[in-house]
């Protein structure tokens, strides 16, 4: 946590993930005004107007998908967990843990025949691949999947050192 009570990310990685997220955000707020304001207060939308927001919303949510497992941001509610023996509590982990891999892994074999289909197509308003859209996807996942395996791994530890986990509580409370 930062002094200002916010979550900051530590590596150079991390980074480098964050600030492309906030750039990001930044390019699709200026878009988004740029479409409204040709939009209402001009009566002339640009042709691309639905598609490069989008691309750029897909790519925004996946670039930083990782980094949100890694930082521990996805939502968890632990109030019955925290309630079971130090063992449940890590056996419940360690599934959770397991079921989020299974689900990635499950997004990811069916995300690539999709990237395989849109990289034959074009969008008409920009000329782009529509692979441009499902890049990020498999990208971002493989990426979640790689932070959630390392969480597991942290939890285990954790686990047989008898130590807290990373969300502060012992070993095995969170979910996430």
């Amino acid at each position: 946590m930062s002094e200002g009570g916010g979550i900051a990310p530590r590596s150079v990685t991390d980074r480098v993930f964050w600030y492309a997220g906030a750039a990001l955000m930044l390019a699709m707020t200026g878009t988004m005004l740029y479409v409204v304001t040709a939009r209402y207060f001009f009566n002339r939308p640009p042709l691309w107007s639905e598609d490069v927001p989008r691309t750029i919303f897909v790519w925004m949510v996946f670039v930083t998908l990782g980094l949100a497992i890694k930082l521990g941001l996805n939502i968890r509610v632990t109030s019955l967990v925290d309630l079971l023996p130090r063992n449940a509590r890590f056996a419940t982990e360690v599934v959770m843990h397991v079921l989020v891999l299974a689900m990635i892994a499950v997004l990811v074999w069916f995300t690539i025949p999709i990237l395989q289909l849109k990289a034959q197509n074009r969008m008409l308003s920009t000329g782009w691949s529509e692979a441009v859209l499902v890049i990020p996807m498999l990208f971002g996942l493989c990426l979640a999947g790689i932070y959630q395996a390392l969480r597991l791994a942290r939890a285990v530890t954790a686990w047989r050192n008898g130590a807290e986990s990373e969300d502060g509580s012992h070993a095995g409370a969170g979910m996430g």
